[in-house]
């Protein structure tokens, strides 16, 4: 493969197909592409959710993965990464979410960001490749 791509690098690709799947308190599953989630250092994802299936999901279990996607021309020349999330805290008010909802609007507009009613803040407990033939 190629040159050697930090986590944090192939999660803030605006390039990059980003994928949530969570479940809820009965296990069920739920998996969404969002564009907003990001990290600010290598221990921390932050995105804006609306009132979304995925947001009652964190509501019940806190947990999520996130899959980062750099699609190549093929699938083992795929770049991305996978992490396990565990939500820090969910705020639906203050700067965060201000913060949170500017940013949607550079990128997605004012209908986008209208939406937004969270500001979530995850905890990143793990990482692996994206493809990966280890146990």
């Amino acid at each position: 493969m190629s040159e050697k791509v930090s986590v944090k690098e192939l999660v803030n690709d605006p390039k990059r197909i980003g994928v949530m799947a969570t479940t809820n308190r009965a296990g069920e599953p739920n998996a969404a592409v969002f564009g907003s989630p990001y990290m600010p250092d290598d221990l921390t994802l932050v995105m804006g959710l609306g009132e979304t299936r995925t947001a009652q999901n964190l509501l019940e279990s806190g947990k999520a993965t996130f899959l980062s996607i750099l699609p190549g021309a093929s699938t083992p020349e795929t770049k991305g990464t996978r992490l396990y999330l565990k939500v820090r805290v969910m705020e639906k008010e203050g700067p965060n979410l201000e913060e949170i909802r500017q940013k949607i609007a550079a990128v997605a507009g004012a209908g986008a960001a209208g939406r937004i009613k969270y500001a979530v803040f995850f905890d990143v407990e793990a990482t692996r490749p994206l493809i990966d033939w280890n146990v």
